[in-house]
């Protein structure tokens, strides 16, 4: 009797501990496969098709209204509409404990501006209904928060970004994968962007000179992806984008010394943090010979990304 009892205890310490250590992991995984019928967007590498980017272009983003817009969340918006265990809750709490993480036996992360950002609630949230971000309903829902967001972003504070958060992936996917959901993604928002492309920003994806453009605006988005492994300061746990406006770099990298010192700083966290030396696509916007597109989707290894599109117009 007396060894059965042992049996059962035991047992139950043992499933106990192994849920404490998969603790952050489960939570996720339950909302995997209630995402399945989420999927009938592009297919990754795919070509948009003629009816994607005739829809894409007759949605109008010019009637969103900036101080109103119902998927732009602030942070305590975020943590009082979505209960902590649901994938909004969970991705969202990554996030925030990956980007305050600070010393005391954890790592600092890279973007010390991110966390300032965060901490003096400057950021805006979106949360998409797939984890790629270039299936049309996704790209409408950015190109409407982004609208709405750069509208109002000079009024947020000097480290603002919009954290775009997809859902759990079903499928394991590279990172060279997610990489073209992005690049995908900025196709689409190009369709639907109300606005030409400014006259003093190249539409060459190799142009020394060329960023993305929005609304009139230059921008600065960068992707972070579950598949990162080595690179961690570009992992989270479901897809997530990272977009600052222009301007905000520009105040923090105005001057050559301050240029120096921002990028100093991050080079020094950046080496602690990832398991992979610091990317040689980490250059001075504008430098000869480089392109800030090599910068929004760095590889798990130290090998340059190519952009799939030369010009977003074409």
């Amino acid at each position: 009797m007396q060894l059965a009892i042992n049996a059962v205890i035991l047992a139950v310490a043992f499933t106990v501990v192994t849920r404490l250590v998969q603790f952050r992991k489960a939570p996720i995984n339950r909302f995997i496969k209630k995402w399945r019928f989420l999927t009938n967007g592009f297919k990754l590498g795919a070509p948009t098709s003629e009816q994607e980017v005739a829809a894409l272009r007759n949605h109008d983003v010019k009637d969103t209204r900036s101080y109103s817009h119902p998927e732009l969340l602030t942070r305590n918006e975020v943590e009082s509409r979505f209960n902590e265990n649901s994938w909004q809750g969970l991705a969202y709490q990554d996030f925030r404990n990956t980007i305050l993480a600070r010393g005391r036996g954890t790592k600092t992360f890279p973007c010390v501006y991110a966390t300032m950002g965060y901490r003096s609630d400057d950021h805006r949230y979106v949360f998409l209904e797939s984890d790629n971000p270039s299936e049309p309903r996704n790209v409408r829902k950015v190109a409407l928060s982004l609208a709405s967001y750069l509208r109002i972003s000079t009024s947020l504070g000097p480290n603002t970004s919009l954290v775009i958060i997809g859902t759990p992936s079903e499928k394991q996917r590279t990172v060279e994968e997610h990489n073209r959901t992005f690049w995908d993604m900025l196709r689409g928002l190009r369709i639907c962007d109300p606005k030409a492309w400014p006259d003093d920003i190249p539409q060459d994806t190799e142009d020394a000179k060329w960023t993305v453009c929005f609304n009139g605006e230059p921008v600065f988005p960068v992707m972070l992806t579950p598949a990162h492994q080595k690179r961690w300061s570009r992992h989270m746990s479901v897809p997530v984008i990272a977009l600052q406006p222009k301007w905000v770099l520009d105040n923090l990298l105005g001057t050559p010394e301050k240029q120096k010192a921002a990028q100093n700083k991050v080079r020094k966290l950046l080496q602690k943090y990832d398991t992979i030396g610091v990317s040689p696509d980490l250059t001075a916007y504008g430098a000869v010979g480089t392109s800030e597109a090599r910068q929004l989707c760095l590889q798990d290894k130290n090998e340059s990304v190519q952009c799939p599109y030369r010009n977003f117009d074409s």
